[in-house]
């Protein structure tokens, strides 16, 4: 893959250019185009799309830090999407210049180049790597998917489709996808032939930028969730299986019909649900509804040889499919020879908490968490939120990850309403496949430029 050049505009002065409309490019603060900001400040964690797609209008104060639609725009079909520019960041170990468990976050025009960026030990994220380039970032639904008229739309106020006939399935979606959890892949295509289904290196990016904004806020201004004590410092979400948040009886939400599930972005609070602790963020991602998030798959059809992938940054998640055939399919022997990058035998994957033995494990622990590779297998698995440690701490949650072996994998993330303290940002579970049907398994859709 050719190394991308981030190319600056600036003044004879070396200062940012301001446009007449206030947006500014160069290496400045939050409010510049495709700038993630600072942790811990206004507009951190969404940002200024540097174009838009055909389709796509941007919401009144999608440039303003302190506005509710900073960063947030809006699809033909109603869909409301977040862009998240890309990300240089740092897991601390306690002798590359931060504490062990500390994350630093730098915008994406902060280095000329990756190679720059990787020398000075900070790595861009797994989720800004896709069909062989680097992205400059990605859209992503600020609310679950809901049926909106046969379309699988980004709206607030739905009520979330599930992979089951029991509950707003998305079999009743244009076209019928399977009522399984590969049936996501194709309802994501409702909207457009460019969305996916949102990936594990997606959602796990959020998780880490909700993590860098906690440890570096230092009030619940710009981070509505915030927990000085560092207890509950993480966003909050349906879990309690009462149409609440088991850490904070200050929230609550409405529901969708069904069970304890909650209709989409209907907290009463939404900023304490968002990723970055403010209502430009991306909402509903502890709780509610498991996301179905492609990435990561194992093949365990012989357990003698079962096999671990992980899908490599050739891959397109735009031409991705949903079967187990073909090359394009994110399942099968032809797909995992095409899309993935083969972890090896699982009984012998040791870089990682997981050791694939049907147990749950919690993130966190008083050693390194999370590994600071800006490369390798290592580097792939921290972009899919995959621990070095998994002993349990406050600081990631307790999240827990359900470490199981499971043929034709098909991974989802942060809990659902009646998962209590165990749900969260980093929660994750590999116990569910294509082939899975459940109604609380949901999803999001994303879209690269």
């Amino acid at each position: 893959m050719s190394e991308l050049i981030v190319k600056e505009i600036k003044g004879k002065d070396g200062a940012p250019v301001y446009f007449p409309n206030g947006i500014s490019v160069g290496t400045s603060g939050a409010g510049g185009i495709n700038n993630i900001g600072a942790p811990g400040q206004p507009g951190f964690g969404v940002g200024i799309a540097p174009e838009l797609p055909s389709g796509f209008t941007a919401l009144p104060g999608y440039t303003d830090v302190l506005s509710d639609n900073y960063g947030n725009y809006q699809y033909s079909d109603g869909s409301i999407m977040c862009w998240v520019p890309a990300f240089y960041y740092k897991y601390g170990t306690g002798s590359n210049g931060l504490a062990v468990n500390e994350c630093d976050v730098k915008s994406f025009d902060s280095y000329t180049s990756v190679s720059k960026a990787n020398a000075d030990g900070y790595a861009l994220h797994r989720a800004f790597y896709d069909g062989g380039q680097v992205k400059t970032g990605v859209f992503v639904d600020k609310y679950l998917c809901s049926n909106n008229g046969g379309t699988a739309s980004s709206i607030q106020g739905g009520a979330p489709l599930s992979s089951n006939a029991l509950n707003n399935p998305i079999g009743d979606l244009t076209g019928t996808p399977a009522n399984n959890n590969s049936g996501f892949i194709d309802a994501a295509k409702t909207r457009g032939t460019d969305f996916f289904c949102n990936s594990i290196f997606i959602f796990k990016a959020l998780a880490l930028l909700s993590y860098a904004h906690g440890l570096a806020s230092t009030a619940t201004t710009y981070c509505a969730w915030y927990d000085a004590a560092g207890i509950t410092n993480f966003p909050k979400g349906c879990n309690n299986n009462a149409l609440g948040d088991v850490n904070d009886n200050s929230l609550s939400f409405d529901s969708s019909g069904y069970d304890n599930a909650a209709l989409t972005g209907s907290a009463n609070i939404l900023a304490k649900t968002a990723h970055n602790g403010q209502n430009s963020g991306v909402v509903d991602l502890n709780g509610n509804m498991w996301e179905v998030c492609p990435g990561l798959t194992m093949d365990d059809s012989d357990e003698s040889i079962g096999r671990f992938y992980v899908l490599s940054t050739s891959a397109a998640m735009k031409d991705v499919t949903s079967g187990n055939t073909l090359a394009t399919d994110l399942w099968g022997a032809a797909g995992y020879a095409a899309l993935y990058d083969d972890l090896g035998v699982m009984n012998a994957f040791t870089s990682t908490a997981l050791d694939f033995t049907d147990r749950a494990i919690d993130v966190g622990g008083a050693g390194q968490v999370f590994s600071s590779a800006a490369s390798g297998t290592l580097w792939a698995m921290t972009g899919a939120g995959i621990p070095l440690v998994a002993d349990g701490s406050n600081a990631f949650g307790n999240d827990r990850i359900n470490d199981y072996s499971t043929n034709q994998l098909l991974p989802i993330a942060g809990g659902t309403w009646n998962y209590s303290g165990t749900a969260g940002v980093w929660a994750l579970s590999l116990n569910t496949s294509r082939a899975s049907s459940y109604p609380y398994h949901g999803f999001r859709a994303a879209l690269y430029l």
